[in-house]
């Protein structure tokens, strides 16, 4: 179940940062929840893969290039959502769901450089 509560608590830290960004950004509560719904429909699956990569002997950091491909996938699946739930055009959708990306990639990484990633997966193995 470790590794699973790790996936867990990454999805909720993404759909915290990304949604309260959405919210203030777009000063909407139900933007707030547009958020919530494209990082369901994504966070997990991109976790998963992530996961079994790094339990074939890759570590994160080896599959840059892997885990920057995903991003750019879920950039444009996040930007469809935003589309259909948002009612706007695609290159407004793009940007929104660029920018919520980057953030929470951005604070990812740097959670990974300080450690913080490996202090909750060995929460997680308890």
């Amino acid at each position: 179940m470790g590794p699973y509560l790790v996936i867990l608590c990454q999805l909720v830290f993404t759909v915290a940062l990304e949604g309260s960004v959405m919210a203030v950004w777009q000063n909407s509560k139900e933007a707030m929840g547009y958020s919530v719904l494209a990082n369901l429909m994504t966070n997990p699956p991109m976790n998963l893969i992530l996961l079994y990569l790094t339990s074939q002997g890759t570590g994160l950091y080896a599959t840059l290039g892997i885990r920057l491909g995903l991003e750019v996938l879920v950039i444009v699946l996040e930007a469809a959502a935003y589309k259909g739930m948002m009612n706007t055009k695609i290159k407004r959708a793009l940007g929104i769901s660029a920018v919520l990306n980057l953030v929470s990639f951005g604070v990812g990484e740097i959670f990974g450089l300080l450690g913080y990633w490996k202090v909750l997966q060995v929460i997680a193995l308890l």
